[in-house]
This record gives C-alpha cells, structure tokens and sequence, in this order.
C-alpha cells in the first residue's frame, strides 16, 4: 500500500470513507445535532423603569426592523410582584408587516418570575431583514406581569406606544432578537466578503510569502520539501523576517513608505518567479498523490478560512480591549513609518517597551492598502489564524515526511480544536502572529538538533524565525526556550554547534532591542502582583470537547513511553513534547521552590499554545497508526476506515459549529452602531476636544474604556479620558486616567449641574456613550441641563459639555475624590 492509502484500489477505500461518513451524517440528521446556529441581532439591554402589568385594555406594542435575514427569537425581561395568589394569564404575539401572526404563546403568571428572560420562539423568517415587526404584549383581567424598558428610544426604527395610540413613559423594552443563520446566508455574506476583502488576503499571503521565497531556497534541504510544507515555512519565514526588516531600518535613521514597500514586493515576487521557472524545468510534473493531499490541504484551508470569517460576520470592531490597542500602535507606525520610540501625536507616551513585530506587518499593509483600520485588523486577524493549519501541516510533514498525519493535525487546528480560533473573540493580534511562527520553529529546531547531516546548515532559519517571534511577542519566546533546552538533551548533546550559531544569529539580530527592553524596565519587578493573574484556565479545558483531546493525548503519551522503552527512534519527538509541555506549566505555575509566579508569561498564556504540541501530538500518532494498520488485514483495514469516515464527520460538524459560535459575547466591546457614532463624532467634533468615556477595570489596577469610546483616539485623534491602555506606560498619564475614573466611577448622580461641571474642570468637551455603555448612563445625562445631547443613533450617544459653568460646587458626599486633567 502506497504512503498515502491509495494503491489500485484506492477507490475502493474512499468508498469505505465515504461510507462511514454517510452514516454519521445520516445519524447526526435523525438526532438533529448540532443545533441551529443562532445569533444576536438586536441587542437592547438597557433598562430603568418596569411597565405597569398587562391587561386587555393595556397591551404594549414595541415595533422592530431585524438587521439579519432568518429571525428566530424574541427575548424579554419580565417585571412582577412577587405573589402566592397568582391566576393571570401573560401572552406574548409577534406580527409581520402584513399583519400575520408569526408566533404567539401564553403563560401562566404564576410560573414566571421576576426579573425573568422570557423567549418567544418562532418559525425561521428568510426574509425578516429590514421589515418591521410588531411585538405584542397583553394580559388577562388577573395578569400582574409587566416588562423592563428604557426610557430612551434605543432601538432604531423602533417605536414603542399602547395599542390605544397612547405613548407610555419609556421608549424602548429591554429586548433582544436572534436570527438563525442559513446557508444561502452563510455563502452569500462568504461572497460577497472575499469580493471585498480578497484583496487584504492576496496583498497578506504575497507579503509573508516574499521573505520566504527568496531565503529558502539558500538552504538546500528546502528544495526536496513537500510544496505545500515548503509553502508553510515560507510563510513562517517572512512572518518572522517582517518585523527585523522594519526594527534594522528604524535603526539605522529609515522609514518604510507605501511605495517603498510595493517596490520591495513586486521586485522580490519578480525574483522568486523568474527562479520559479528555471525550477519547474528541472522538477518536472507534480506526481498525483502530491496532487491529492495538496487538493484536500487547500480545501481544508477554505474551510478554516471560511469558518473563521463567519465568526466575525456581525462584528465592526475586533473584539476585547487589545484591539484598540493595536489599532493604535498600527497608526503610530503607519505615520512613522518605522519602529515606534514613542507613540507621536497621539499619546503623550514617551517610550515604548511593547512588542510591535506583527504592528510591522498591519502597518506595512496599511501603507500599501490604506485599508480601513477597525476591518483590516479584524479580517487580518482571521487571515493569520486560517493560515496556522498550513505551517502545522509543514511542521508535521517535516519531521515525519507522512501527509496523512499532517493533515489530520492541520485538520484538527482548522476545525475541532478550540484554539486558535478563540483568539478572534480577543483581538489578541501578537500572540497569534507569533504562533503562526512557532511550530515552524519547533520543527526545524527538532531537526537541526536530531535530522540527518544535510541539516546542520539549518541554524539561519532557527535563528531568524526565533529572533522574529522576540520581536512579535516576547512571551512565546519564553515558552519556546524549554523545548529548545529539552530537544538539546534530547539529542545527546550532538549539533550544540548549529543550536549555538541558531542562538548567535538571534542574539544579534534582537540585541538593540534587548538593551531597550532593559533600560524600560531597570527597578521593575517581574514577579506578578495581580491577584488570580496565574490562575490556571480551566475554563478552556472545559470548552467543548477540549478535556476529550486531552485526554486522548495522554492515553497517546501513555503508548509513546511504551515505544521508548521498545527503543522506537521515533517515541523520542512526542515524549519531548510532553516534557516541554508538562516542565513549561510547572516553571510558570509559581509553585517551584524560589521560581515565582511573573507577569511576563502566565498558566493562562501557556495553554492557549498548548494546541500546537497536541494537534502534532495526534499527527505523530496517527502517522504511526497508519503504519501499523497497513500490516493488518483488509477487514480490519476497511474497519478503521468506516471509524474515520464516520469520525471525520463528527468533527467536521462539531468543529464547525464551534467555530462559527465561537465568540464571547462579553468580549465584544464595540457594536456597529458605534461605528457610525464614531464617524459622526470626526465629522462635527473639534479636533482639540477631550471625550469622557465609559471605563472597567480590566487587568489589576488598568482602566479600559468598556465600549466603542476605546477607538475614538486611534480614528479620530480626539483625546479621551481613557485612551487604549498603552497609557500606562507614561507614569503621570496613567495617574491621570486612574484618577479620572475612580472618581467618575463613584460619581452619584450624573443628572446634576454640579457633575457636568466636574466634568468641564477635568478638561472635558464632550462625552461618548456607546451601545455597551458602562457608568456613563445616557438617560440620566440626558437630564442634565448643562449637557447637550448632541447624536442619538441605534443606542449610541454623545453629549456636548456646556462650556460656561454657573452652577454651585457639589455636596458634600458626592465630592469625587481627584481633580485631574
């Protein structure tokens, strides 16, 4: 049987796959798994007042217009006394706008509750987008049962009144809409988003791919890789060679500009052309299995693709509160074209110790594009996390030679496996782009270390692809150390030399940055202060099947310590595996006698990268299953075929689902109406005005604006009183924002003359409320005579602060406790 399963009969064994995969899917159809796959359309949360209870005379009707085609819930908050004696009847109807009943269903007052989510579930509706619906809401003579609602209309195209006509003393229920996603939905949003955004990806993959195509092939074993492995360490390569092209020319006086780096693209793809074609005449015709794995490499990359812009489908910002950090870094260094000493106009930050290898690479995209920023890092974050499973596959393909068992690791990263696909609902841009970096590095670190002769000139791609993932992020560098040391012991000691110039070239390469990184942190402790800051995340061992791919992976360890003591060569790559692994977590984990706990890298930090050891963990063992089941008969053959047909399927459909409901919704700080609030707010909003913002502690004593105020100073330049937390690096600033919002945070009465004064002796012009709000509450700034409410769309706000102060001080007990600003 040939490597790949496919010999004179390989139709025969497709069949037997196919099979298998027919009945899972026909057992998943019959057991209706997994389910639909729902999402929030209209999101309105507010609340400040209860609606008096429902009756026949006294029916409420809230009108809607979905964004989304395929409506499918409607939730409520109930209001209720709480009574013994309860009899009423409570009903809720939703009309189209041709007056049909779409839905409608009653309850027994005496089994809700207080404050309870109450849902009106309904027929999918493919056309609901931009048609207007009516919620009903009415009680029998006995009902006691009433709703939540705000007093501000916050839901756009939306009316709320009696059915009398009369208006009641809010505008708005707190309510809340799904839609069900389709497929027609699904491939046409697809379509018409790479039509759009196609550019980004081709402009992405031709600038990773440049430094690679033009260095690999100085190392001669590179030219006897598979392509797509070839393709996947050149991708690696130039993600990794980006940032050091962008820190040398900082540090030599240049700058990069839009044209420079065109001129650099079209010249270097120019030359690995040219060297394509005399190869290509040498090489010959690409033999058909290549072609098979190559095929099903690239549909599974589709896939993964695919998946993880469904994910973001609904979004206008990247999530959580790196986003608008990076936004912000991505700016300061498109204006300066090079690597960021402070952050210019934008920040009063004079220094600047954060990691800005992958800023190099969304910046030099955006000088060549001129992209739309809050989009272009939202899709380009997508693009990176899609491209993962393909240097897995070459990580794995390297060290085995077996496509088989690449695929099946590239397979798992793509679809089943929680990460990295969880990263989208962070923003957390570095760490992903360092990633895409390692498995590269750790494959070819484990093969100049333990490969044969012809390795030993692979020191030059260790050192450069591991002095880029410094530059990206520091913290998986750290991690990346231990497997270097154990891969070292590991080989006896043999090629300390290459492993030595790997180490020389990265210390040169980075060794300006390390002398800036020390002089910022001279006096600084790296021991972490923040309490629960290395707490271990079992929350993700518990996310999907995570704990099940753990366990699998042990009962795999179990076998491989097996195969060690059977003097298997090939044991010694997974057992290493396990030992980095399992000596990484302890030597971060705080717990080592006079090793503490550092704010420098965390448990948390380390088992978001665990899915790489593991996704080439199952690929080691499945390449030896392969093996061992090529020796046994053809029943037992066909047998495990239909089990991973089957098995495939399953995954296929779970991975999926998992993939396209990813997202946190507490993470999702900034909502699309803030968009349009933003660009109005730079439109009309001058230049030199201070916007207060809603803020949260986020990370110990750090304040973080908690809605779409965090993209007001990287998209308009307007100063905030909470800008992207890279103010912390400036000691007085970041005293400043502190103090602003442990007073804002305690103030009592936002109504009051006396607090817009406050606000105005801070410096502050104007205030910005978004969608997801925070302290600031628009309807009881609304009431505040010395404010003027200025925009007022799908329930984001912003207020003006009147510039001539006549009120008197505060009372006492209301004071804030710091004037700043």
């Amino acid at each position: 049987m040939q490597d790949n399963g496919r010999g004179r009969h390989g139709w025969k064994h497709g069949t037997v796959w196919l099979l298998g995969g027919l009945l899972a899917l026909a057992a998943a159809v019959l057991l209706r798994w997994p389910p639909a796959i729902l999402a929030v359309d209209l999101n309105q949360t507010r609340l400040d007042r209860a609606m008096p209870a429902f009756s026949p005379t006294h029916t409420l009707q809230q009108t809607f217009v979905p964004r989304q085609d395929g409506l499918r819930e409607v939730e409520i908050l109930l209001a209720k006394p709480d009574r013994d004696d309860e009899t009423g009847t409570f009903t809720l109807s939703l009309w189209d706008d041709t007056q049909t009943v779409v839905a409608r269903e009653s309850w027994s007052a005496a089994n809700l509750s207080h404050n309870q989510s109450l849902v009106l579930r309904l027929p999918r509706q493919p056309h609901s987008a931009n048609h207007t619906y009516t919620l009903t809401l009415q009680g029998d003579e006995t009902n006691t049962v009433s709703a939540w609602a705000y007093s501000l209309n916050v839901i756009e195209r939306g009316q709320l009144q009696w059915t009398d006509g009369s208006r009641p003393d809010a505008a708005a229920l707190r309510l809340v809409t799904r839609y069900q996603l389709g497929w027609g939905q699904a491939l046409a949003w697809l379509g018409q988003t790479l039509w759009q955004e196609g550019g980004l990806l081709v402009l992405t993959v031709a600038f990773l791919g440049l430094p690679g195509g033009l260095l690999l092939p100085l190392f001669p074993p590179a030219r006897r890789w598979d392509r797509a492995a070839w393709w996947g360490i050149s991708l690696a390569l130039g993600a990794a060679t980006w940032p050091l092209l962008w820190f040398w020319l900082s540090l030599v006086g240049g700058r990069w500009r839009g044209w420079s780096l065109w001129l650099v693209l079209l010249a270097g793809w120019g030359v690995i052309l040219l060297r394509a074609r005399h190869v290509a005449r040498k090489s010959g015709v690409q033999n058909k299995r290549d072609a098979a794995a190559h095929g099903t490499l690239i549909l599974l990359l589709l896939l993964a693709l695919s998946l993880r812009l469904l994910a973001v489908r609904d979004l206008a910002f990247p999530p959580w509160v790196d986003a608008s950090r990076h936004a912000l870094i991505t700016e300061v260094m498109v204006a300066g074209g090079r690597f960021p000493t402070n952050y210019g106009a934008l920040l009063p930050v004079a220094r600047a110790p954060y990691h800005y290898g992958f800023h190099a690479i969304a910046a030099s995209l955006d000088l060549m594009g001129g992209w739309t920023l809050p989009a272009f890092l939202l899709y380009l974050g997508q693009w990176l996390n899609s491209i993962i499973p393909l240097v897995i596959y070459a990580a794995t393909w390297l060290v085995t030679r077996h496509r088989g068992g690449s695929l099946a690791a590239a397979f798992l990263v793509a679809v089943p496996f929680f990460f990295p696909a969880y990263y989208a609902t962070w923003g957390r841009f570095t760490q992903l782009t360092a990633l895409l970096i390692l498995p590269a590095l750790l494959a070819l670190t484990w093969q100049i270390l333990r490969g044969g002769r012809h390795w030993r000139g692979g020191w030059w791609p260790v050192g450069m692809l591991s002095a880029g993932i410094f530059l990206i992020h520091i913290r998986v560098f750290l991690l990346y150390l231990p497997f270097a040391a154990l891969a070292w012991l590991a080989s006896h000691a043999r090629r300390t030399r290459s492993l030595a110039a790997a180490a020389l070239l990265a210390l040169t390469l980075t060794l300006p940055r390390w002398i800036q990184l020390w002089q910022f942190n001279q006096g600084k402790q790296l021991t972490s202060a923040i309490a629960g800051y290395n707490a271990f995340p079992i929350g993700y061992v518990q996310a999907g099947w995570e704990r099940w791919f753990l366990v699998f992976a042990g009962i795999g360890l179990l076998y491989t310590f097996y195969a060690a003591w059977r003097r298997r060569p090939w044991a010694a790559l997974p057992i290493t595996l396990g030992l980095w692994v399992t000596t990484t977590l302890l030597l971060i984990s705080g717990r080592l006698p006079g090793i503490p706990s550092s704010w420098l890298v965390n448990l948390n930090s380390a088992y978001i990268t665990l899915f790489i050891p593991l996704a080439w963990l199952f690929g080691l063992l499945l390449w030896r299953a392969a093996r061992w089941l090529r020796r046994q008969r053809p029943a037992a053959q066909n047998a495990a075929r239909l089990l991973a047909g089957g098995l495939l399927v399953v995954l296929l459909l779970f991975g999926g689902h998992q993939q396209i409901t990813i997202l946190n919704e507490q993470t999702l700080l900034a909502n699309p109406a803030d968009a349009a609030a933003l660009q109005w707010l730079d439109a009309n909003i001058p230049a030199t005005a201070k916007v207060a913002v809603n803020s949260w502690r986020w990370l110990g004593s750090t304040w973080a604006a908690s809605d779409g105020g965090a993209w007001i100073l990287p998209l308009t330049g307007r100063q905030t009183t909470t800008p992207p937390v890279d103010y912390i690096y400036d000691p007085t600033l970041a005293r400043q924002v502190s103090a602003f919002n442990e007073s804002a945070a305690q103030m009592a009465d936002w109504s009051t003359p006396a607090a817009a004064d406050w606000l105005r002796q801070q410096g502050v012009t104007h205030i910005f409320v978004g969608v997801k709000g925070g302290f600031f509450n628009p309807a009881t700034l609304r009431r505040n005579p010395r404010l003027t409410l200025l925009y007022s769309q799908g329930g984001a706000f912003i207020f003006a602060v009147d510039p001539n102060p006549v009120s008197p001080p505060l009372k006492s007990g209301a004071t804030p406790r710091n004037r700043v600003f």
